[in-house]
Protein backbone atom coordinates (compact mmCIF):
# COMPACT_ATOMS: atom_id res chain seq x y z
CA UNK A 1 0.00 0.00 0.00
CA UNK A 2 2.59 2.48 0.44
CA UNK A 3 4.58 1.76 -2.26
CA UNK A 4 1.23 2.39 -4.45
CA UNK A 5 0.78 5.73 -2.97
CA UNK A 6 4.67 6.79 -3.69
CA UNK A 7 4.26 5.83 -7.53
CA UNK A 8 1.37 7.66 -7.39
CA UNK A 9 2.87 10.99 -6.05
CA UNK A 10 5.64 10.91 -8.75
CA UNK A 11 3.66 10.90 -11.46
CA UNK A 12 1.44 13.69 -10.17
CA UNK A 13 4.76 15.34 -9.67
CA UNK A 14 5.86 15.05 -13.13
CA UNK A 15 2.52 15.74 -14.71
CA UNK A 16 2.73 18.92 -13.06
CA UNK A 17 6.42 20.04 -14.03
CA UNK A 18 5.46 19.25 -18.06
CA UNK A 19 2.29 21.26 -17.94
CA UNK A 20 4.63 23.95 -16.63
CA UNK A 21 7.31 23.96 -18.69
CA UNK A 22 4.63 23.67 -21.60
CA UNK A 23 3.27 27.11 -20.72
CA UNK A 24 6.35 28.89 -20.61
CA UNK A 25 7.60 28.20 -23.72
CA UNK A 26 4.11 29.13 -25.45
CA UNK A 27 5.09 32.61 -23.41
CA UNK A 28 8.31 32.90 -24.80
CA UNK A 29 7.63 32.04 -28.17
CA UNK A 30 4.73 35.16 -27.92
CA UNK A 31 6.96 37.41 -26.97
CA UNK A 32 9.10 37.44 -30.06
CA UNK A 33 6.15 36.48 -32.58
CA UNK A 34 3.61 39.38 -31.82
CA UNK A 35 4.14 42.96 -31.20
CA UNK A 36 3.47 44.72 -28.61
CA UNK A 37 1.40 48.19 -27.84
CA UNK A 38 0.90 50.64 -25.12
CA UNK A 39 3.55 51.99 -22.14
CA UNK A 40 3.90 48.53 -20.55
CA UNK A 41 4.78 46.88 -23.73
CA UNK A 42 7.23 49.55 -24.80
CA UNK A 43 9.16 49.59 -21.67
CA UNK A 44 9.47 45.82 -21.95
CA UNK A 45 11.24 46.00 -25.24
CA UNK A 46 12.63 48.92 -25.66
CA UNK A 47 16.03 47.10 -26.23
CA UNK A 48 15.10 45.41 -28.59
CA UNK A 49 15.77 46.10 -32.32
CA UNK A 50 12.34 45.35 -33.89
CA UNK A 51 10.84 47.40 -31.88
CA UNK A 52 12.70 50.63 -32.08
CA UNK A 53 12.27 50.00 -36.10
CA UNK A 54 8.74 49.85 -35.71
CA UNK A 55 8.00 52.95 -33.42
CA UNK A 56 10.96 55.17 -34.47
CA UNK A 57 10.30 58.51 -36.64
CA UNK A 58 11.14 58.11 -40.31
CA UNK A 59 13.50 61.47 -39.82
CA UNK A 60 15.77 60.16 -37.15
CA UNK A 61 15.91 56.44 -39.25
CA UNK A 62 17.83 58.26 -42.08
CA UNK A 63 21.26 58.51 -39.47
CA UNK A 64 21.06 54.90 -39.04
CA UNK A 65 23.75 52.40 -39.33
CA UNK A 66 23.18 49.26 -41.20
CA UNK A 67 25.72 46.62 -42.05
CA UNK A 68 25.27 45.01 -45.62
CA UNK A 69 27.15 42.43 -45.23
CA UNK A 70 29.63 40.87 -41.95
CA UNK A 71 32.78 42.29 -44.31
CA UNK A 72 31.13 45.68 -44.73
CA UNK A 73 32.36 48.82 -42.69
CA UNK A 74 29.42 50.71 -41.33
CA UNK A 75 28.54 53.41 -43.02
CA UNK A 76 26.09 56.45 -42.99
CA UNK A 77 22.72 56.49 -45.44
CA UNK A 78 23.24 59.84 -46.48
CA UNK A 79 26.20 60.95 -48.33
CA UNK A 80 27.51 64.41 -47.77
CA UNK A 81 28.01 66.29 -50.79
CA UNK A 82 31.19 68.21 -51.32
CA UNK A 83 31.79 71.03 -54.01
CA UNK A 84 35.16 71.78 -54.13
CA UNK A 85 35.72 75.89 -54.67
CA UNK A 86 36.94 76.81 -57.82
CA UNK A 87 39.42 79.92 -58.16
CA UNK A 88 36.78 82.02 -60.48
CA UNK A 89 34.10 82.25 -57.44
CA UNK A 90 34.61 83.72 -53.97
CA UNK A 91 34.61 81.41 -50.98
CA UNK A 92 32.28 81.91 -48.51
CA UNK A 93 33.77 82.97 -45.18
CA UNK A 94 31.05 81.88 -43.36
CA UNK A 95 31.73 77.98 -40.75
CA UNK A 96 30.17 75.22 -42.50
CA UNK A 97 27.17 73.94 -40.64
CA UNK A 98 27.92 71.84 -37.35
CA UNK A 99 25.57 69.03 -38.52
CA UNK A 100 27.71 68.53 -41.93
CA UNK A 101 31.34 66.92 -41.22
CA UNK A 102 33.82 67.00 -44.10
CA UNK A 103 36.51 64.10 -44.37
CA UNK A 104 40.03 65.43 -43.39
CA UNK A 105 41.32 65.48 -46.77
CA UNK A 106 38.41 67.58 -48.09
CA UNK A 107 38.74 69.86 -45.49
CA UNK A 108 42.78 70.74 -46.03
CA UNK A 109 42.03 70.86 -49.57
CA UNK A 110 38.94 74.00 -49.33
CA UNK A 111 41.82 75.40 -46.61
CA UNK A 112 44.46 75.01 -48.96
CA UNK A 113 42.18 76.83 -52.01
CA UNK A 114 40.75 79.01 -50.08
CA UNK A 115 44.35 81.19 -49.13
CA UNK A 116 45.36 80.18 -52.52
CA UNK A 117 43.11 82.71 -53.78
CA UNK A 118 44.00 85.07 -51.69
CA UNK A 119 47.67 85.14 -52.53
CA UNK A 120 48.69 83.48 -49.38
CA UNK A 121 49.93 80.08 -49.15
CA UNK A 122 49.67 78.09 -46.12
CA UNK A 123 52.46 75.75 -44.80
CA UNK A 124 53.29 74.09 -41.66
CA UNK A 125 55.92 76.71 -40.97
CA UNK A 126 53.35 79.42 -41.66
CA UNK A 127 52.10 82.01 -44.31
CA UNK A 128 54.29 82.30 -47.17
CA UNK A 129 53.83 85.02 -49.63
CA UNK A 130 55.08 84.66 -52.98
CA UNK A 131 55.21 88.10 -53.55
CA UNK A 132 58.09 89.13 -51.90
CA UNK A 133 59.90 86.40 -53.31
CA UNK A 134 61.90 86.37 -56.88
CA UNK A 135 62.00 83.17 -59.04
CA UNK A 136 65.38 82.50 -60.48
CA UNK A 137 64.14 83.58 -63.89
CA UNK A 138 62.84 86.44 -62.84
CA UNK A 139 63.26 90.40 -63.07
CA UNK A 140 62.53 92.37 -60.17
CA UNK A 141 61.82 96.28 -60.80
CA UNK A 142 62.29 98.81 -58.22
CA UNK A 143 60.55 101.44 -58.93
CA UNK A 144 59.55 104.97 -56.43
CA UNK A 145 56.70 107.12 -57.63
CA UNK A 146 58.95 110.39 -57.06
CA UNK A 147 61.26 109.41 -59.57
CA UNK A 148 58.38 110.46 -61.91
CA UNK A 149 58.59 114.37 -60.63
CA UNK A 150 62.13 114.26 -60.23
CA UNK A 151 64.96 114.43 -62.58
CA UNK A 152 65.88 111.23 -64.29
CA UNK A 153 68.86 109.70 -62.99
CA UNK A 154 69.00 106.97 -64.96
CA UNK A 155 68.86 103.13 -64.00
CA UNK A 156 71.03 100.17 -62.30
CA UNK A 157 70.82 96.94 -63.26
CA UNK A 158 72.90 94.00 -60.84
CA UNK A 159 72.19 90.72 -59.73
CA UNK A 160 72.45 89.04 -56.14
CA UNK A 161 72.97 85.68 -54.66
CA UNK A 162 73.67 84.07 -51.49
CA UNK A 163 76.47 81.42 -51.32
CA UNK A 164 75.36 79.15 -48.33
CA UNK A 165 78.91 76.62 -48.74
CA UNK A 166 80.91 80.17 -48.18
CA UNK A 167 78.68 82.73 -46.53
CA UNK A 168 79.34 85.28 -48.97
CA UNK A 169 76.97 87.44 -50.41
CA UNK A 170 77.55 87.76 -53.93
CA UNK A 171 76.69 90.66 -55.66
CA UNK A 172 77.47 91.82 -59.35
CA UNK A 173 77.04 94.94 -60.82
CA UNK A 174 75.87 94.52 -64.48
CA UNK A 175 75.38 97.90 -66.37
CA UNK A 176 73.62 101.23 -66.03
CA UNK A 177 71.74 102.98 -67.99
CA UNK A 178 70.35 106.20 -69.53
CA UNK A 179 72.55 108.31 -66.61
CA UNK A 180 72.68 112.42 -66.61
CA UNK A 181 75.33 114.73 -68.39
CA UNK A 182 77.71 115.26 -65.89
CA UNK A 183 80.73 116.87 -67.94
CA UNK A 184 80.72 119.53 -70.43
CA UNK A 185 81.36 117.33 -73.20
CA UNK A 186 77.99 115.77 -72.58
CA UNK A 187 79.04 112.43 -71.09
CA UNK A 188 79.95 111.12 -68.24
CA UNK A 189 82.64 108.66 -66.29
CA UNK A 190 80.97 106.82 -64.05
CA UNK A 191 81.54 104.34 -61.52
CA UNK A 192 79.85 102.36 -58.90
CA UNK A 193 80.53 101.89 -54.81
CA UNK A 194 78.65 99.33 -53.12
CA UNK A 195 78.44 98.90 -49.50
CA UNK A 196 75.95 97.31 -46.58
CA UNK A 197 74.34 99.20 -43.77
CA UNK A 198 74.79 98.99 -40.88
CA UNK A 199 78.39 99.57 -42.11
CA UNK A 200 80.12 98.74 -38.88
CA UNK A 201 83.03 97.01 -40.68
CA UNK A 202 83.16 99.83 -43.65
CA UNK A 203 82.67 96.58 -46.29
CA UNK A 204 82.97 98.83 -49.63
CA UNK A 205 83.71 97.47 -52.93
CA UNK A 206 84.08 100.01 -56.46
CA UNK A 207 83.72 99.20 -59.78
CA UNK A 208 86.91 100.36 -62.40
CA UNK A 209 85.80 103.56 -63.91
CA UNK A 210 83.68 103.61 -67.47
CA UNK A 211 85.13 106.61 -69.84
CA UNK A 212 82.96 108.70 -71.42
CA UNK A 213 79.52 107.14 -71.55
CA UNK A 214 75.68 107.32 -70.30
CA UNK A 215 75.29 103.50 -70.48
CA UNK A 216 77.93 101.95 -68.82
CA UNK A 217 78.94 97.92 -68.16
CA UNK A 218 80.23 97.12 -65.64
CA UNK A 219 79.73 93.15 -65.26
CA UNK A 220 81.97 93.59 -62.04
CA UNK A 221 81.01 91.02 -58.88
CA UNK A 222 82.15 91.36 -55.63
CA UNK A 223 81.63 89.46 -51.96
CA UNK A 224 80.20 90.39 -48.88
CA UNK A 225 81.19 87.65 -46.20
CA UNK A 226 78.47 87.45 -44.12
CA UNK A 227 75.72 84.98 -42.09
CA UNK A 228 72.21 84.59 -43.93
CA UNK A 229 70.80 85.89 -40.52
CA UNK A 230 72.95 88.86 -40.18
CA UNK A 231 71.97 89.61 -43.90
CA UNK A 232 68.15 89.66 -43.23
CA UNK A 233 69.00 93.23 -41.21
CA UNK A 234 71.17 94.86 -43.54
CA UNK A 235 70.61 96.95 -46.18
CA UNK A 236 72.72 97.07 -49.73
CA UNK A 237 73.64 100.71 -51.32
CA UNK A 238 74.70 101.40 -54.56
CA UNK A 239 75.72 104.77 -54.89
CA UNK A 240 76.61 105.98 -58.68
CA UNK A 241 79.65 108.54 -59.13
CA UNK A 242 81.23 110.61 -62.45
CA UNK A 243 84.91 110.44 -61.94
CA UNK A 244 86.48 113.70 -62.01
CA UNK A 245 90.31 114.31 -62.50
CA UNK A 246 90.79 117.69 -60.81
CA UNK A 247 87.92 117.98 -58.81
CA UNK A 248 85.67 116.38 -56.05
CA UNK A 249 83.73 113.12 -57.68
CA UNK A 250 79.95 114.18 -58.25
CA UNK A 251 77.83 111.67 -57.09
CA UNK A 252 74.68 110.73 -59.51
CA UNK A 253 72.41 109.15 -57.79
CA UNK A 254 71.82 105.77 -55.18
CA UNK A 255 70.08 102.31 -55.12
CA UNK A 256 68.90 100.73 -51.55
CA UNK A 257 67.99 97.59 -51.19
CA UNK A 258 66.53 95.69 -48.36
CA UNK A 259 67.63 92.36 -48.12
CA UNK A 260 64.77 90.96 -46.25
CA UNK A 261 62.67 91.71 -49.13
CA UNK A 262 64.47 89.90 -51.45
CA UNK A 263 64.81 86.07 -51.83
CA UNK A 264 68.73 85.51 -52.65
CA UNK A 265 68.53 81.82 -51.58
CA UNK A 266 68.89 82.15 -55.84
CA UNK A 267 70.27 84.53 -58.07
CA UNK A 268 68.10 87.19 -58.77
CA UNK A 269 68.17 89.90 -61.53
CA UNK A 270 67.33 93.25 -60.17
CA UNK A 271 66.66 96.59 -62.07
CA UNK A 272 66.10 99.88 -60.25
CA UNK A 273 65.84 103.59 -60.43
CA UNK A 274 68.84 105.79 -59.43
CA UNK A 275 67.27 107.71 -56.52
CA UNK A 276 68.94 110.86 -55.05
CA UNK A 277 71.52 110.50 -52.27
CA UNK A 278 69.92 110.72 -48.59
CA UNK A 279 73.30 108.58 -47.00
CA UNK A 280 76.46 110.92 -47.33
CA UNK A 281 78.52 113.07 -49.76
CA UNK A 282 81.68 111.42 -51.51
CA UNK A 283 83.68 109.41 -49.39
CA UNK A 284 87.22 110.29 -48.85
CA UNK A 285 88.63 107.31 -46.55
CA UNK A 286 89.95 106.90 -42.89
CA UNK A 287 93.25 107.52 -41.70
CA UNK A 288 94.38 105.61 -38.35
CA UNK A 289 97.34 107.08 -36.86
CA UNK A 290 98.89 107.20 -33.11
CA UNK A 291 100.27 109.75 -30.96
CA UNK A 292 102.81 109.61 -28.51
CA UNK A 293 104.62 112.15 -26.04
CA UNK A 294 107.63 111.61 -24.44
CA UNK A 295 107.99 114.47 -21.65
CA UNK A 296 111.97 113.98 -20.64
CA UNK A 297 113.13 114.78 -24.43
CA UNK A 298 110.49 116.66 -25.40
CA UNK A 299 109.06 114.37 -28.54
CA UNK A 300 105.99 113.86 -30.16
CA UNK A 301 105.66 111.07 -32.32
CA UNK A 302 103.17 110.35 -34.80
CA UNK A 303 103.05 106.76 -36.27
CA UNK A 304 101.29 106.55 -39.70
CA UNK A 305 99.91 103.00 -39.76
CA UNK A 306 97.41 102.94 -42.45
CA UNK A 307 94.22 104.21 -44.56
CA UNK A 308 91.33 102.81 -45.61
CA UNK A 309 88.56 102.60 -48.36
CA UNK A 310 90.55 106.21 -49.86
CA UNK A 311 88.53 107.83 -52.59
CA UNK A 312 90.04 106.79 -55.93
CA UNK A 313 91.71 109.39 -58.07
CA UNK A 314 93.21 107.65 -61.16
CA UNK A 315 91.66 106.80 -64.17
CA UNK A 316 92.16 102.91 -63.46
CA UNK A 317 90.09 103.01 -59.79
CA UNK A 318 93.15 103.46 -57.84
CA UNK A 319 95.24 106.03 -55.74
CA UNK A 320 98.78 106.59 -55.47
CA UNK A 321 98.56 107.66 -51.94
CA UNK A 322 100.78 109.54 -48.92
CA UNK A 323 100.62 111.35 -45.94
CA UNK A 324 101.76 114.57 -45.00
CA UNK A 325 101.48 116.08 -41.31
CA UNK A 326 101.98 119.55 -40.75
CA UNK A 327 102.84 120.77 -37.12
CA UNK A 328 101.05 124.01 -36.59
CA UNK A 329 101.42 126.20 -33.48
CA UNK A 330 99.23 129.47 -32.77
CA UNK A 331 97.44 128.86 -36.62
CA UNK A 332 101.01 129.35 -37.96
CA UNK A 333 103.34 125.73 -39.86
CA UNK A 334 106.08 125.63 -38.48
CA UNK A 335 107.33 122.01 -39.25
CA UNK A 336 106.14 119.18 -42.15
CA UNK A 337 107.08 115.84 -42.71
CA UNK A 338 105.57 112.87 -45.16
CA UNK A 339 105.60 109.23 -45.88
CA UNK A 340 105.90 107.57 -48.75
CA UNK A 341 103.92 107.15 -51.46
CA UNK A 342 102.01 103.38 -52.04
CA UNK A 343 101.64 103.18 -55.87
CA UNK A 344 98.15 101.82 -57.13
CA UNK A 345 96.71 101.42 -53.49
CA UNK A 346 93.23 102.71 -51.85
CA UNK A 347 93.78 100.57 -48.88
CA UNK A 348 97.44 101.31 -47.83
CA UNK A 349 99.62 100.71 -45.05
CA UNK A 350 102.30 102.69 -43.79
CA UNK A 351 103.65 101.99 -40.08
CA UNK A 352 105.95 105.00 -40.22
CA UNK A 353 107.15 107.25 -37.51
CA UNK A 354 107.47 111.06 -38.31
CA UNK A 355 109.11 112.98 -34.91
CA UNK A 356 108.61 116.22 -33.85
CA UNK A 357 110.54 118.46 -30.99
CA UNK A 358 107.47 119.90 -29.12
CA UNK A 359 108.45 121.94 -25.65
CA UNK A 360 106.39 120.82 -22.81
CA UNK A 361 105.12 124.44 -22.76
CA UNK A 362 104.26 125.07 -26.20
CA UNK A 363 101.51 121.83 -26.01
CA UNK A 364 98.38 123.43 -25.50
CA UNK A 365 99.21 125.58 -28.42
CA UNK A 366 100.16 122.73 -30.55
CA UNK A 367 98.14 121.16 -33.63
CA UNK A 368 98.28 118.77 -36.11
CA UNK A 369 97.36 119.11 -39.42
CA UNK A 370 97.18 115.54 -41.12
CA UNK A 371 96.50 114.95 -45.42
CA UNK A 372 96.30 112.12 -47.71
CA UNK A 373 97.33 113.82 -50.93
CA UNK A 374 97.46 111.55 -54.18
CA UNK A 375 101.01 111.59 -56.19
CA UNK A 376 100.61 112.57 -59.26
CA UNK A 377 104.26 111.89 -61.74
CA UNK A 378 103.00 114.24 -64.61
CA UNK A 379 100.94 117.22 -62.86
CA UNK A 380 99.96 118.45 -59.51
CA UNK A 381 99.27 115.76 -56.70
CA UNK A 382 95.91 115.71 -55.29
CA UNK A 383 94.04 116.37 -52.05
CA UNK A 384 92.27 113.38 -51.34
CA UNK A 385 91.13 114.44 -47.74
CA UNK A 386 92.41 115.83 -44.21
CA UNK A 387 92.00 115.44 -40.95
CA UNK A 388 93.38 117.68 -37.53
CA UNK A 389 94.24 116.59 -34.05
CA UNK A 390 95.20 119.40 -31.00
CA UNK A 391 93.34 121.59 -28.51
CA UNK A 392 91.59 123.67 -31.12
CA UNK A 393 89.61 120.90 -32.80
CA UNK A 394 86.11 119.11 -32.32
CA UNK A 395 85.29 115.38 -32.20
CA UNK A 396 88.00 112.90 -32.70
CA UNK A 397 90.78 115.90 -33.49
CA UNK A 398 89.98 116.56 -29.79
CA UNK A 399 89.11 113.60 -28.09
CA UNK A 400 93.01 111.88 -29.50
CA UNK A 401 94.29 115.03 -28.40
CA UNK A 402 93.32 114.92 -24.77
CA UNK A 403 93.88 110.91 -24.73
CA UNK A 404 97.47 111.47 -25.45
CA UNK A 405 98.21 114.35 -22.76
CA UNK A 406 96.78 111.93 -20.18
CA UNK A 407 98.62 109.26 -21.18
CA UNK A 408 102.35 109.75 -22.02
CA UNK A 409 104.84 107.91 -22.87
CA UNK A 410 101.96 105.83 -24.27
CA UNK A 411 101.03 105.26 -27.89
CA UNK A 412 97.53 106.21 -28.48
CA UNK A 413 96.01 105.28 -31.84
CA UNK A 414 92.48 106.40 -33.04
CA UNK A 415 91.02 106.04 -36.77
CA UNK A 416 89.81 110.17 -38.36
CA UNK A 417 87.83 110.39 -41.25
CA UNK A 418 88.96 112.18 -43.86
CA UNK A 419 87.13 115.50 -45.27
CA UNK A 420 87.74 118.31 -47.54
Amino acid sequence: MTVLVGIIAGVSVCFILVITAYKVKRKTSESYDLPLHGQDSWSCCSSCCCCQENTEPEEKQANILVAQNSQDFFIPREKVKVQPPTRNHSIPTSPPSPSVSHAGSDSSERGSLSSESSGVFESEIGAVKPDLYAKSNDMVVMQTDKQGKAKKLGKLNFKLRYDFDKSDLIVTVMTAENLPKMDFGGSSDPYVKVFLLPDEDRKLRQTHVQRRTLNPTFNETFKFPTTFDELQEKTLVFTVYDFDKFSRHDLIGEVKVVLRDIDVSREVDVSSDLQPCTVRQAELGDLLFSLSYLPTAERLTVVIMKARNLKAMDINGSSDPYVKVSLLQDGKRLKKKKTAVRKNNRNPVWNEALVFNVPTESLKHTSLEVTVVDYDLLGHSELIGRCGVGSGFDGTGHEHWHDMLHAQRKPTAMWHTLHE
